[in-house]
């Protein structure tokens, strides 16, 4: 047996030591331009809006027992700017605990603009106690009629043998006109 695996050795060593140049891989790391004509200009737009307001749960602790425990979970807000042609600006990102009380002002006043086809990032620490009914209230506004932005988080805890992911999308609870 044993000559076996040093004969399936010896065999499979030039195999996995070949490099083949011919297939060497970019980075997806690495920009390029995007040239928006080469998408079919004969689809019609959805009928967009200038901004809106939504409401975005996140789940900061799930109980796994009945009164006897919770899982801490961080959580990763996600807000994609969906539109090819036209930034979005975000002007309140604020994080409130299961009980309605404002636990963070994420852009504390100012406002932060988001390019086309791009994304920004919020994250909740594990650390975070603000209860399984933890959410967001986030609002954009645009100068042109955009298309709605993507926005969702990812709720995670990542233990061993205590692994959980919950995924949420947003609500619109006010639109502009």
């Amino acid at each position: 047996m044993r000559n076996i695996y040093a004969l399936l050795f010896i065999l499979m060593l030039p195999v996995c030591s070949c490099k083949n140049q011919s297939h060497k891989r970019e980075y997806i790391n690495t920009p390029k331009e995007f040239n928006r004509n080469i998408l079919n200009s004969d689809l019609k737009s959805l009928a967009g809006t200038n901004g809106q307001l939504l409401y975005l749960p996140v789940y900061s602790n799930i109980p796994y027992q009945i009164d006897t425990g919770l899982f801490d979970m961080s959580a990763f807000v996600a807000i994609h700017n969906t539109d090819l042609n036209n930034s979005i600006t975000l002007s309140q990102v604020m994080y409130f605990n299961q009980d309605g009380r404002l636990v963070d002002d994420f852009l504390k006043g100012s406002n932060v603009e988001i390019s086309p086809l791009a994304t920004k990032n919020f994250y909740i620490p594990y650390e975070d106690k603000s209860g399984t009914g933890a959410n967001f209230l986030i609002e954009w506004v645009s100068d042109s009629i955009v298309n709605e932005p993507l926005i969702e988080s990812v709720t995670l805890c990542l233990k061993p043998n205590n692994t959980l992911a919950i995924s949420s999308k947003g609500k619109v609870i006010r639109q502009n006109k």
